[in-house]
């Protein structure tokens, strides 16, 4: 298998992997707005199972992009070498990873969001329950 080609193989794979870490931050935040902690135990560990494969796979494109980079070439370069084939994958891929990245940010604000509030609500709870506004209940760290 040529260079170009493991490219596009890693790349594939990486674009399957953003799509799936997509889809999983879309049941957490379902999940959030569920108050659904079981689900959302099991959302968490499979976007860390899903995000080890891509660590992996992102040593693995760099160490192609580098074969295919000597002397420091510029992206263009890199993709002026590949065979016209693979620089058509490349770039589809490209084009993919990006609008999953997009989404990742999004869903990952809007999650953030869900999170600040879920905290403050506890807070406020335990604050009225315990009757005691002047002592901090939940620790910063959360």
């Amino acid at each position: 298998m040529t260079t170009s080609e493991q490219l596009c193989h890693i790349m594939t794979a990486q674009a399957d992997l953003m799509e799936a870490i997509t889809q999983v931050l879309g049941e957490t935040q379902a999940a959030l707005l569920d108050s659904d902690g079981a689900t959302l135990e099991q959302c968490t560990a499979r976007e860390e199972a899903l995000l080890h494969p891509f660590h992996e796979l992102e040593k693995e494109r760099l160490r192609c992009v580098a074969e295919l980079r000597p002397g420091g070439a510029s992206s263009k370069d890199v993709l002026d070498r590949l065979p016209e084939g693979d620089r058509a994958t490349v770039g589809t891929l490209v084009n993919r990873m990006q609008v999953s990245a997009r989404k990742i940010v999004e869903i990952n604000a809007l999650n953030a969001v869900l999170l600040s509030s879920a905290q403050r609500f506890v807070q406020e709870t335990l604050r009225i329950i315990t009757d005691d506004h002047r002592r901090k209940l939940v620790d910063e760290r959360i």
